[in-house]
This record gives structure tokens, C-alpha cells and sequence, in this order.
């Protein structure tokens, strides 16, 4: 009869007898561990003196022992604040604010310059005449005196209000002030009774102004001529744009006046930049025309029309002349608006403009159908 076998001990004899057919260096641990073992039995026992909890005592390195810079043992985190603490104390001011004794307590730089011999030579005069003269007073005086004292008079007028105190003289007696007082009352009375409400004189009003209020920023013919330079209600580009012909007319040279189309009433040629809407305003007038052509049907029978020339007023004359300039600067080739308008006025002042033609043309006209003047419309 075969033995009986138990199946629990058959199965670990078995595997004991079993080999591995893992090879040996798959597994990491067999390797790491016995030099893991090794460097640590190589390497002495390394111990960090930072810190301690028991302040009083203080363990000594054994004499075998490797010692590090940074192996002495550092203080207690409340000590190190104790210490911080007593020395911001100690430099407190009197409000309790830290200060340094380097803003609190310095010393005068001619104390140290007075020590060291050789910085005494090389010290500036001005540093060293000050040391010479150096003394317990000073060369001026901070006294003040009170202002009563030095003031002596009688009251301000309660009417006029415009006699002030007058201050008297160190070492002057009471009569001096009084009669000077008395002396300026007169004066002032005197003033107000030809200026009645007024401290001072009016000033002159020219024959030609009826007052100096000027109700009007700008020049008349300076608004005028803006106004027209506006494109579709903006206003501020036109004044822009006027800005900028003033300052062509202010910088260029003066212009050469051509002695068959000269300039109604101007100043000498070299007096026009100093004066832009001065200047401006002679272009303008000068050519400027007197009178409108109107063309009216029926005078002279049937459907033809007679020109007959009407008057303009001084706006009317002025607009028509501004509008001749602008249609004539819009044949520049200059980019700037302000630059072509500019260089048209010039040329208008020095005859080189088809502004004059023009006028001159309506001139002829105007002349010619004087005539028609006092014939009546047949109906």
C-alpha cells in the first residue's frame, strides 16, 4: 500500500526544490541593499548643531568627529527678537518712532574739518573764512516788533475808505504824523472830488471808439473772412485754418508792391509781416470792387437785358473780394488749404494775382452802363 501524501506539505517541498528563472540582477533591491549597507558603515556619523532645545547645555563634537562652518549652535528664534527689540529701544525718540543716532546726532562738518590737519588746508576759503570769523552772534537780526508799535495815525476814512494809517518814523513826534495825515486827507479829498468813484484817472478813449468794451473777440474782417473759409458748419477747423495763414503772413518776407496795382492806404512794404490782419485787411480792400452788376430786363424793350450797376456796402464789397481770393487759391497745387489761401493773398499784395483782372473787368462794366442808370422800366 503506497504512503499517503499530504498536499499542503508536498507543495512547499516543492517549491523549495523549484529554482528561479528570474536572473539575479532583475531585481533592483539585491544590489541597492548591500551598498546602500555599505556607504553607510563607510560614512561617519554626521550630527547637525543648529539648534538645541535646552539653551544651557551645549553638546561637544566627539575629537574623531568631521566639523562643519555651520555646526555652531544658533539662538533661539524669542532670543534673537529680545536682542532686536532692545536695540530699537534704545534708539527711540520721544514719540516712539525708531530713529538712527547717524539723523539724531551728527556732527558739524567744521567740528571734523577743525580736527584733521590736512583737510583744515585743502577746505574751502569760503568754509575757512567762516571758521575765522566764527563768534557767538550773528550779522543779522530776527527781532521782531509788534505792529502797533509802528504804526501811528488816524483811521481810514469810513467814506472814502482810501486814507491808510500812516507809519511813523522811529524818533518822530506825534504832531510830524498828525500834519502828514492831515496833508494826505487833502490830497485824497481833492481826488475824489474830481473823479467822483474812481482812485485814479479814466483812460483816454480814442475819437474813433465810442468805448473800450470790446463787445468782439476777433477782428471784423478776420471773422468775416473765417466764416467764409468754413466748410459744412466747423468752425473750429476754419479758425485753424485762419490761425495758420496769420502765421504765413507774420513769417514771410515783405512783399514787393507792384507800382500800378499798389495797396490802398498801406504802410510801407517792410511794416505788412509785423501786422498780419492789418495786412489781411488791405489785401481785402484794395481789392475789393465798388459796385454790383445787375442785369435788368425791360429798360430798353423787348427781352434784352441792360447791366446796370448797383453799390455794395463795405461787408458786400469785403465778401466779394474774399470770394475771388478762395476761387482763385483753389487753382494751387499746394496741399494745405491754409497754405494756398496764404500764398494767394501774397500774390493779390504784389499784383500777381487774376484777382485784379477781375475787378477791373467789373470796373469797365460798371462804367460803361452808367447810362442806364436813370432810364424807367417800360411795363
Amino acid at each position: 500500500m503506497a504512503p499517503r501524501i499530504n498536499l499542503f506539505t508536498a507543495n512547499k517541498a516543492v517549491s523549495a526544490l523549484r529554482q528561479s528563472t528570474t536572473p539575479a540582477l532583475s531585481s533592483p533591491r539585491s544590489i541597492a541593499s548591500p551598498v546602500r549597507f555599505r556607504a553607510v558603515q563607510s560614512l561617519p556619523i554626521q550630527r547637525r548643531w543648529n539648534s538645541s532645545r535646552d539653551g544651557s547645555k551645549k553638546v561637544e563634537p566627539q575629537p574623531d568627529q568631521q566639523t562643519f562652518p555651520t555646526a555652531d549652535q544658533l539662538p533661539d528664534v524669542t532670543e534673537e527678537a529680545n536682542e532686536i527689540s532692545r536695540i530699537m529701544d534704545k534708539e527711540k525718540r520721544c514719540d516712539g518712532i525708531p530713529s538712527t543716532p547717524e539723523l539724531d546726532q551728527g556732527t558739524p562738518v567744521e567740528e571734523i574739518l577743525s580736527r584733521d590737519k590736512d583737510a583744515l588746508k585743502h577746505m574751502p576759503k569760503v568754509m575757512r573764512d567762516a571758521l575765522k570769523k566764527s563768534g557767538g552772534s550773528r550779522s543779522f537780526s530776527t527781532s521782531a516788533r509788534s505792529l502797533m508799535n509802528d504804526l501811528q495815525g488816524t483811521e481810514p476814512n469810513n467814506e472814502a475808505n482810501l486814507i491808510p494809517n500812516v507809519p511813523a518814523l522811529e524818533g518822530a513826534s506825534d504832531e510830524a504824523a498828525a500834519a502828514l495825515a492831515s496833508m494826505i486827507e487833502q490830497v485824497q479829498g481833492q481826488a475824489l472830488e474830481e473823479n467822483p468813484g474812481l482812485k485814479f484817472d479814466p483812460p483816454a478813449v480814442p475819437e474813433d471808439m465810442k468805448t473800450l468794451n470790446f463787445r468782439n473777440r476777433y477782428d471784423t474782417m478776420q471773422d468775416q473772412f473765417t466764416k467764409m473759409m468754413m466748410e459744412s458748419g466747423k468752425l473750429t477747423k476754419a479758425q485753424k485754418n485762419m490761425s495758420l495763414v496769420l502765421d504765413h503772413l507774420r513769417t514771410s518776407s515783405p512783399p514787393q508792391i507792384n507800382p500800378r496795382r499798389r495797396l490802398l492806404g498801406a504802410p510801407p512794404a517792410s511794416q505788412l509781416p509785423l501786422d498780419p490782419v492789418l495786412y489781411l485787411t488791405l489785401v481785402v480792400d484794395s481789392v475789393a470792387p465798388l459796385f454790383r452788376i445787375r442785369q435788368q430786363k425791360g429798360i430798353a424793350g423787348g427781352g434784352t437785358a441792360v447791366q446796370i450797376p448797383h453799390p455794395l456796402t463795405l461787408r458786400q464789397r469785403r465778401r466779394t473780394a474774399i470770394k475771388w481770393i478762395l476761387d482763385a487759391s483753389d487753382k494751387r497745387r499746394d496741399a494745405l488749404f491754409a497754405n494756398r489761401v496764404a500764398a494767394e493773398v501774397v500774390a493779390v499784395a504784389e499784383g500777381r494775382s487774376g484777382v485784379w483782372e477781375k475787378r477791373d473787368q467789373q470796373h469797365k462794366i460798371g462804367i460803361s452802363g452808367r447810362a442806364n442808370l436813370n432810364t424807367n422800366v417800360r411795363r
